[in-house]
């Protein structure tokens, strides 16, 4: 049976893959371009070089904007499932975004879920083996995660060189490309091949954890593995705590804006507050309104919208792990309340935070606490680890409010 390795773009086999085609030097290997929808294969018998120069015609330098292919499409290319073992592809937890959703469509391509699995919750006990459809990933490019190799191999000088000319002649512009996940930096040209397996179940948790900022990071239940993960639990456990130090369920509601599942939420309710629990993805906010303890109503306003409305009027609003995204801070503003808590890493609270209140004469700071430090933390039943960044807090009172 022929193997395959499934790529975004033609040129990821020179810079990722060399030593799968030395591997199977002696088979027909199949090549699945996912940006182009194309494949191609490599016969056997034929060097290096000449593999690599049959992919020269499908390199597409700096378009990266195509919709990507459903696992249906990937699936129909692939034809027949390889054996275990015998399909490669990008790493799920690529930072490169588009490259770690097409490792996740091909995982679901050669595995495919049942409709309502993204929601389900994976135990370890069942995720810890690799399916018998398990797909061979790439470790890729990412700076904050490291996965754990199964194999790997160094490539040889003659290997190094055939990865450099078929970059220079066939994909040259992408080494002073402004795509900044197509530019092709040294880091992206690795020396030693690395590569992990991965079930299904395990790339869509690698997928939504390396998405955790976008709406993506709802494809799998609990990415951040709040359930026992004790950096999640303790984090969680210390910002319950500071926000009964700063208003009481006898104050009125509070709004919790980004509940995502809801983990910090259910710790509120159990203490007797009334949670209003804003979360505009609407994969959450399923899994929330499913889960929902008595006291809590589901929203699916964001801040924009809470700012925008003015009409939750609140003893607090919590804006917990949820200013990664930009937003414009003189919304803060316009929220019906007079204390707003945030909670965010240290350095996105000196990068975003502090220069806009230094500026502004709304807000006062109240307290700055830290809630828990950084930590190295395995995830995903070990196939990876990464580094948690901590949680700092700061209690900003509106000028002129006392306690």
């Amino acid at each position: 049976m022929t193997a395959v390795i499934a790529v975004l773009h033609a040129e990821d086999v020179a810079l990722e893959f060399v030593s799968v085609l030395r591997e199977h030097a002696g088979r027909d290997v199949l090549v699945v371009v996912g940006q182009s929808r194309a494949s191609v294969t490599l016969p056997a018998g034929l060097s290096l070089r000449e593999r690599l120069e049959l992919l020269g015609p499908l390199v597409e330098p700096g378009d990266d904007t195509a919709d990507l292919p459903v696992p249906a499409e990937v699936a129909a290319l692939i034809g027949e499932v390889p054996a275990p073992g015998e399909i490669w592809t990008h790493s799920p937890a690529d930072h490169r975004v588009r490259r770690a959703r097409f490792g996740w469509i091909v995982s679901r391509a050669v595995s495919p879920f049942p409709a309502s699995s993204s929601a389900s919750p994976v135990s370890p006990a069942s995720s810890s083996s690799p399916s018998p459809a398990a797909v061979t990933c790439s470790a890729g490019h990412n700076p904050l995660l490291q996965t754990i190799p199964a194999t790997a191999t160094a490539i040889t000088g003659a290997e190094a060189e055939a990865k450099i000319d078929f970059i220079n002649r066939r994909a040259g512009e992408l080494l002073r490309g402004r795509m900044a996940d197509r530019l092709v930096t040294i880091d992206r040209v690795p020396a030693v091949e690395r590569f992990f397996t991965a079930s299904a179940a395990q790339a869509g948790r690698l997928y939504a954890l390396a998405s955790s900022l976008g709406d993506d990071a709802a494809v799998a239940d609990d990415p951040w593995e709040s359930g026992h993960s004790a950096y999640e639990a303790a984090r969680l456990d210390a910002t319950a705590a500071w926000i009964t130090r700063w208003c009481s369920p006898q104050d009125g509601p509070v709004v919790e804006v980004g509940v995502r599942q809801g983990e910090l939420t259910r710790r509120l309710a159990g203490k007797g507050y009334r949670v209003l629990a804003a979360e505009p993805n609407a994969g959450f906010r399923a899994r929330l309104a499913e889960r929902a303890e008595p006291g809590v109503e589901v929203l699916a306003d964001g801040l924009e919208d809470l700012a925008g409305h003015g009409e939750r009027q609140a003893a607090a609003y919590l804006l917990v792990e949820t200013l990664h995204h930009d937003q414009d801070l003189t919304l803060l503003d316009r929220l019906p309340t007079d204390l707003v808590l945030v909670a965010l890493e240290a350095g996105r609270l000196d990068e975003r935070v502090w220069p806009w209140l230094r500026e502004q004469s709304t807000w006062r700071v109240a307290e700055r606490v830290e809630l828990v430090p950084p930590t190295l933390e395995s995830v995903c039943d070990g196939l990876a680890y990464l580094r948690r960044r901590g949680s700092r807090g700061l209690v900003l009172a509106r000028a002129g409010w006392r306690r």
